[in-house]
C-alpha cells in the first residue's frame, strides 16, 4: 500500500501543476487568477506533504498535520464541486483531484 500512497500523492502534484498551467496562466484577471493560482498551490502542497508522509511512517506530527491540510483541501475541492456541479462534466480533473485527496486523507488517518 505504500507505493499506492506515493502514486496518489504524486498524481496530486501533477494535477496541481496542470491546474496551474491550464487555469491560472490564461486567467490572469483580477478575480479569477488568484483563486486558480491559490487552488493550484494548495493542491501541489497537499500532494508534496502526502509524498513526504508516505516515506516517513513514524513521524506522527507530520501525519496529523498532513491529515489536517488534506482535509481542508478536500473540503474546499468537494464543496466547489457541489456548488458548481457543471465542473464535473466540463472539468473532470476537479473530480479526480477530489477523489485522490479523499484517498490520501484515508491514508493519513489509517496510517
Amino acid at each position: 500500500m505504500r507505493w499506492g500512497d506515493a502514486v496518489c500523492a504524486w498524481a496530486l502534484v501533477v494535477l496541481g501543476a496542470t491546474h496551474f498551467l491550464v487555469a491560472y496562466v490564461p486567467k490572469l484577471s483580477l478575480l479569477e487568477g488568484p483563486w486558480a493560482g491559490g487552488a493550484a498551490v494548495a493542491i501541489i502542497s497537499m500532494g508534496l506533504m502526502n509524498a513526504v508522509r508516505s516515506q516517513r511512517r513514524g513521524d506522527q506530527f507530520l501525519r496529523w498535520s498532513t491529515a489536517a491540510a488534506t482535509a481542508l483541501t478536500t473540503w474546499v475541492c468537494l464543496s466547489v464541486l457541489y456548488r458548481y456541479s457543471a465542473n464535473v462534466l466540463h472539468r473532470p480533473a476537479a473530480l479526480a483531484t477530489g477523489v485522490l485527496a479523499l484517498i490520501e486523507l484515508l491514508f493519513c488517518v489509517v496510517g
